[in-house]
């Protein structure tokens, strides 16, 4: 499963404590409209609508634990189940099954914050994943993150597609971004070009910190409070696939970084997959 060397110091910097599958019930989602909808995060669960329409679809996550969370959606193939997939996963812990697609969601905030992804959603099952571990290495999913989702069909009228501000393009290993961000709330097109699944990771560095110098405070073993922080993006996409995020950019230094492994089990930025660029 990727992210097996992600955030552990990040998440013992904003207090992670390890719980076991607490979900707050009294805390009713919100939604936004049509074609949007709102999951809370808990510390170690979701809750949210158990159902939602097919078309294109705001997914946002408010993070209600202690802990970093994001929102991973896959969509089953027909006749598969959860209990399948946890199966496939317990044969194969660094990667997804053949028959799973990765489709994006929200990505990493920290408690307190909010992340909204969008992406387009056909009729069919899907689970909800949180990948990121805990400050002793293990997923959140392996503490009963997930959360099934059933996609129906509609005969409305499909949404269009978000017009985007800016795309950025995934290759095996590098981000493409040839046009600025600027400051303000904008929407981010993100198109997987590469042979694997690509996710990008938003961070909002500290004055004066490079992305690498983030990448190495975060590394295992790492004393210290992170010199950045997570606020949001897209979690994996597979290859050949789109999806869109949004994020409110105030000035600064900012870094995308791809924590997925490759096959060799070496995450992504490690060969390269990690960038920075300013917000004006």
């Amino acid at each position: 499963m990727p992210y097996r060397f992600i955030l552990p110091a990040i998440a013992v910097a904003f207090g992670a404590a390890v719980a076991f599958n607490v979900q707050d019930s009294s805390a009713a989602p919100e939604h936004a409209g049509p074609g949007s909808v709102t999951f809370a995060a808990h510390d170690h669960g979701y809750t949210g609508p158990d159902r939602i329409p097919a078309g294109m679809t705001t997914v946002e996550i408010v993070n209600r634990g202690q802990d970093l969370h994001h929102a991973q959606i896959v969509k089953l193939a027909p006749g598969k189940t959860t209990a399948d997939f946890h199966a496939a996963m317990k044969a194969h812990p660094m990667r997804f099954p053949g028959w799973v697609s990765a489709l994006g969601g929200p990505n990493a905030v920290a408690p307190g914050g909010q992340a909204a992804s969008m992406m387009r959603l056909d009729a069919g099952r899907y689970l909800m994943l949180c990948l990121i571990p805990d400050k002793h290495g293990v997923p959140h999913v392996a503490l009963g993150m997930e959360k099934e989702l059933t996609v129906t069909p509609v005969r409305t009228v499909a949404l269009a597609e978000p017009s985007p501000d800016v795309t950025i393009t995934q290759h095996d290993f590098r981000f493409d971004l040839p046009n600025p961000i600027t400051a303000g709330s904008r929407t981010i097109r993100v198109v997987n070009e590469g042979g694997q699944t690509h996710e990008v990771v938003l961070v909002k560095l500290n004055p004066g910190v490079s992305v690498g110098e983030f990448l190495v405070a975060i590394a295992p073993g790492a004393a210290g409070p992170p010199p950045g922080r997570p606020v949001g993006g897209i979690v994996g996409l597979d290859r050949g696939t789109h999806g869109f995020f949004k994020a409110d950019f105030e000035p600064g230094e900012y870094g995308l970084i791809c924590f997925f492994e490759d096959d060799g089990k070496v995450p992504h930025f490690a060969k390269g997959m990690a960038m920075q660029f300013t917000v004006r």
